[in-house]
């Protein structure tokens, strides 16, 4: 039996608890289960926290484009510490070290997971496991977004869902890439706390000038380009608003709703809509460029760039409540499920479960 590189040299129990999900959009709930063996080229991950992010609601509905079959564990990114390898340079190296990772066959809602070696990112000794837990979707998604966009020689861009964490990281890319950002948001409010902040150019949708005021940003920053996490109606408002030859990344779905387009938006300004989705993105870089990629990321994070608000966190047992308050709320904050393995160092604005 493998053993945890650990001062203890705690045994690598046979079970473990993990959160299940039977058939789409039903409640996650805790089962026992066999911990998992890396074969070659894999590490087993001793969990110690899993954020819900906008990808696990849609894994959970049966959306997601990852193709796991029911039943399910959902968590696709998360944080803990590699106990066991099953060969490979990479993998030994990471024996006993705390690491970043994102899921590969089966989620990281669960006391172990095994994931590839190279889906794993070794974190500083100084940064706790909690704001650890959610160093890979968002920030990633931040980096690859802006650059995507400055290698198209783009220098503005519309960024949907602005108020929340990955709004904040985008922006906060976008100012060490010389990228100009419009940030669109639901609420007035939402737009008043981002000007607060320091955010230059913001719109919020329930305006009733909006579609005009949006237009004439582009306009103005000659915007080609949006990064889009809603879809639905606000994907039809992107497009007549920019510049001739645009280009839209669908990135999510937040409305729940169809894109809508208008055939002669596509036809007669030269139109461009597309999905980005991060996992393909990622795999279609070669390994030194994914390697640089994480350590760009690693070093952004020491520096404050990839920072998420905490709304809570939840054991295991509290999985399906911790789905629906995420659910209620998205904007509050992220949610961690946690194992209880070990300290987070997360300051949270209200708690439930282990802290």
């Amino acid at each position: 039996m493998a053993r945890l590189e650990s001062p203890a040299m705690t045994e690598i129990p046979k079970t473990m608890r993990a959160l299940v999900v039977e058939k789409a959009g039903a409640a996650p709930r805790v089962e026992e289960r066999p911990v998992p063996r890396p074969g070659h080229g894999e590490v087993l991950v001793r969990i110690a926290a899993s954020p819900i992010n906008p990808s696990d609601l849609s894994t959970i509905a049966g959306e997601y484009g990852i193709g796991w079959p029911f039943p399910l564990v959902p968590g696709l990114e998360g944080s803990g510490r590699v106990v066991a390898s099953g060969g490979g340079i990479y993998g030994r190296m990471l024996q006993g070290r705390a690491v970043s990772c994102i899921a590969d066959r089966q989620g990281l809602w669960a006391e172990y997971a095994v994931t590839q070696a190279m889906r794993c990112v070794a974190v500083a000794k100084e940064m706790p496991l909690g704001p650890a837990a959610m160093s890979f979707v968002n920030p990633l998604t931040a980096v690859a977004l802006v650059k995507t966009a400055r290698k198209g020689g783009h220098w503005s861009a519309v960024s949907t869902a602005a108020g929340g964490a990955l709004g904040r990281m985008i922006r906060a890319r976008a100012r060490t890439e010389g990228l100009k950002i419009i940030d669109v948001v639901r609420r007035a409010d939402q737009a008043e706390a981002l000007r607060a902040e320091g955010a230059r150019h913001v719109l919020s949708t329930d305006a009733p000038d909006f579609d005009e005021a949006l237009a004439a940003l582009c306009r103005e920053l000659r915007c080609r380009m949006a990064f889009d996490a809603v879809g639905g109606k606000l994907t039809f408002r992107l497009a007549e608003a920019l510049g001739r030859g645009g280009e839209i990344l669908v990135y999510g779905g937040l409305a729940r709703e169809p894109v809508a387009l208008h055939p002669g938006t596509l036809i007669f300004k030269g139109l461009t809509v597309r999905g980005f989705w991060l996992s393909q993105w990622l795999m279609s870089r070669n390994l030194p460029e994914r390697l640089l990629i994480s350590r760009q990321v690693t070093q952004a994070l020491r520096g404050g760039f990839a920072e998420s608000r905490v709304a809570g966190v939840h054991d295991l047992a509290e999985g399906a409540e911790a789905v629906a308050a995420y659910t209620r709320a998205m904007s509050a904050g992220k949610i961690l499920i946690s194992t209880g393995a070990e300290d987070l160092g997360t300051t949270t604005a209200q708690e439930g479960g282990a802290p």
